[in-house]
């Protein structure tokens, strides 16, 4: 077992992705072919749906580079945040042991969520892991302090290395150096040799290895408590070392896909042929000697944090490249809209940027998009095979018109809904439902007073 087993499996999760959107696509125009109502089309591919569904979260859990942070609600600390800037910014993180709980009182009230990072005042947004550390700390040009000792945002590329030494890491097309500490990996992204970013990320040390060891021994027997961290909380590596950093939770199927990136280990696959990756960056290869030959143990070459620092960058080249392209202006031009859908239903969200294509918001409905219309230029309406709702960028309100359950004084839900239409000019939301007997029109029309919008059947 090598690096190729590795790309397989990257390759299989895409491959698994695309082959959904495709099905997806035709499932739709088989519900065509077997006519009926809308409503009996949507029944038909709901049901077809879950079959599918499987497929692609198997193919979900391929891949171990891709962790999903458990959400936090914006702005849940109240305190007002201190000035980090008066002391080196990493000593702050590694002087509270990286935890939530003591961390959140020196970062105050958060103020937005965009791609698993947090955001907080003074130029910093952080990543929490699920045993609620801070995983990543994303540094913007606008923090005014010492990342480390010597090192700001302000300095240029040339004056980083002079200070720094010789890069430990380098990808030069991402325009990415990075150094391993003791305790945490640093790294610099660049925009014409001045700074974009600094990211750092916590990196754990392992003074017992024991448990590992017998895991990666046992790695087929443990399978079925290996893939459920969650239930199993207590054992092996789990009791040892704590939950992982990172798990992914596949509806239907179970968690078979865990890792602790701090640590350099990714366990995947089904529990039966579930495969165990140690990255370089784990900090105690020479006491794991006796793993060289077990099977489905893969020592990568591979630094699974700067992995992630890349993953990081090539995402938000490649979401940018999609506003670009797929972007919706608001009427005063101040705001991106754009619909992110091609991936699993869970993840599917839309994207709010700043003309300059900072990040402002991000929506998660809970199912594919299918269109999103501006009402102003803070409110916009989204709608799903599963629901219509609004959402105001700025304050991050969500409220749902109609879903999948019927509401009080409602006559439908979103399974009845042939067609929805938006008629900007009467302020008017127009639901064609199909009913037994016949076809009938709903009209609900809404008014938007400065931040408030409100509803009138």
């Amino acid at each position: 077992m090598d690096e190729k087993i590795r790309l397989a499996d990257f390759v299989y999760f895409w491959y698994n992705l695309g082959i959904t959107v495709v099905l997806w696509r035709w499932l739709y125009s088989q519900a065509d072919s077997l006519g009926g109502n809308e409503v009996e089309k949507k029944a038909i591919m709901l049901l077809l749906s879950c079959c599918l569904f499987a497929s692609t979260a198997f193919g979900a859990s391929a891949s171990t580079t891709m962790p999903i942070t458990p959400q936090s609600g914006t702005g849940t600390s109240v305190q007002a945040p201190a000035d980090l800037s008066k002391g080196l910014l990493v000593n702050t993180f590694t002087s509270h042991q990286w935890k939530q709980d003591s961390l959140t009182k020196l970062l105050g009230k958060s103020v937005k969520e965009f791609d698993d990072y947090v955001y907080y005042p003074q130029g910093i947004s952080i990543k929490w892991d699920e045993n609620k550390q801070a995983f990543a700390v994303l540094v913007e040009p606008s923090y005014k302090g010492e990342v480390v000792k010597g090192i700001t945002t302000s300095q240029r590329k040339d004056e980083i290395v002079r200070v720094l030494g010789k890069p430990h890491f380098t990808d030069e097309k991402l325009e990415l150096i990075g150094y391993a500490e003791q305790g945490y990996h640093l790294f610099f992204t660049f925009a014409q040799d001045k700074v974009k970013a600094i990211s750092i990320y916590r990196r754990d040390q392992i003074a017992d290895t024991k448990a590992l060891v017998d895991m990666a021994k046992n790695l087929q027997e443990y399978g079925e408590k290996l893939g459920a961290p969650a239930e199993y909380a207590d054992f092996s590596i789990f009791g040892a070392w704590g939950k992982p950093d990172f798990s992914y939770h596949l509806r239907g199927i179970g968690t078979y896909a865990w890792e602790y990136p701090s640590r350099g280990i990714a366990y995947d696959g089904m529990p039966d042929d579930a495969t165990l990756t140690i990255y370089s960056n784990f900090a105690s290869k020479d006491k794991l000697a006796d793993l060289k030959n077990v099977k489905n143990i893969v020592f990568s070459k591979e630094d699974a944090l700067f992995l992630i620092e890349k993953m990081r960058i090539e995402t938000e080249k490649e979401k940018i490249e999609l506003a670009k392209k797929a972007g919706i202006l608001s009427p005063d031009k101040k705001k991106i809209a754009v619909i992110d859908s091609d991936n699993l239903y869970n993840t599917a969200n839309i994207r709010f940027y700043q003309p300059d294509y900072t990040p402002q918001a991000q929506l998660f409905p809970g199912y594919f998009i299918d269109e999103v219309t501006w009402l102003d230029n803070n409110w916009i309406l989204y709608q799903t095979m599963m629901g219509v709702g609004v959402y105001h960028v700025t304050t991050h309100e969500k409220i749902e018109i109609v879903g999948t359950e019927k509401k009080e004084n409602e006559p439908f839900d979103m399974l009845d809904v042939d067609t929805v239409k938006l008629d900007l000019t009467k302020k008017a939301i127009v639901f064609e439902v199909g009913m037994k007997e016949k076809n009938q029109t709903y009209t609900v029309r809404y008014q938007i007073t400065g931040d408030k919008i409100t509803f009138t059947w």
